[in-house]
């Protein structure tokens, strides 16, 4: 069943965790706050592709922070470069782990620091288009019933699937690109996201489970979930394994929604698994 909102968006060592902060944690949060939270497997050149769009077309208030693990192309320095350059104006932390066997304590620390009454778990290797923040609380906020809010993508399991894209993904990778290549073209990929807001706008469906690239999460959901269990009871990677994440959260009484209006570019890679998906497990397990 298709559902179209009356409301629209307002505005357009061996697995041990370091922590980096710019700025001193306040236990005080904005109402309304958003932490986003991205994890980073090495993947460089996602990062820097995903940086200035995620920057530049998320609403405020928000916080980023970062899950580097064990990535040893420079993820680190580029993450340090980004939150020296926002200063006190944006609060980013990075919680670092040099292998994956940290990666549980990790997400521990991430999610020890995230203060927003929403977070949002997304891959680094994704492109977000003006106003995503925007849409995923325009469905989310103002309806108690759910609990999280995912949106359409190239790259993930049905209903959330768009199977034809019109603009073409270069090389991820390699030895052969040419310093300064893109890995897709973002101004192709913001076309598209327009055009899906305009002939979906307010339209959104019911789904099972929500693909772990972009999701949105309530805090209230996690509450009431370790109300009777822990998530870390079921996956080490706690609320980033959304198979788990999307099981528990409808057990308790939640509804998850998909945002027909609402486009976010997925390369595909795999964050916290190594290779590829199998056919027809796009999108798939945790932050897949």
């Amino acid at each position: 069943m298709e559902t179209i909102l009356t409301g629209q968006p307002t505005a357009q060592g061996n697995g041990g965790t370091t922590i980096r902060s710019e700025q001193p944690v306040s236990v005080l949060a904005p109402p309304g706050l958003v932490s986003v939270l991205v994890p980073c497997v090495g993947q460089l050149e996602y990062t820097r592709l995903l940086v200035p769009g995620l920057l530049r077309h998320t609403r405020p208030p928000f916080e980023l922070i970062f899950l580097d693990i064990g990535s040893l192309d420079g993820t680190a320095e580029y993450l340090a470069g980004v939150a020296a350059a926002a200063g006190s104006q944006l609060r980013i932390e990075v919680v670092r782990t040099p292998t994956d066997l940290g990666v549980g304590q990790a997400v521990g620390q991430a999610l020890s620091l995230a203060r927003g009454e929403f977070l949002v778990l997304l891959n680094n290797d994704c492109v977000v288009p003006e106003g995503w923040l925007d849409q995923l609380l325009a469905l989310a906020a103002p309806q108690p019933t759910i609990g999280l809010v995912g949106p359409m993508s190239n790259y993930a399991v049905p209903p959330q699937l768009v199977e034809n894209v019109p603009y073409r993904v270069g090389p991820k990778k390699g030895a052969g690109a040419a310093a300064g290549d893109f890995l897709v073209d973002v101004s192709a990929v913001q076309r598209f996201a327009r055009e899906v807001y305009e002939r979906h706008r307010g339209k959104w469906v019911q789904a099972e489970r929500l693909g772990g690239f972009c999701v949105l999460v309530k805090r209230q959901v996690l509450k009431k979930i370790e109300q009777t269990s822990s998530l870390r009871e079921w996956s080490d990677l706690a609320l980033f394994d959304t198979d788990v994440l999307s099981a528990k959260a409808r057990q308790a009484g939640f509804t998850l929604g998909l945002c027909r209006d609402l486009f976010v570019h997925h390369f595909g890679s795999r964050i916290f698994a190594h290779g590829a998906p199998a056919a027809g497990e796009a999108g798939r397990g945790g932050m897949a």
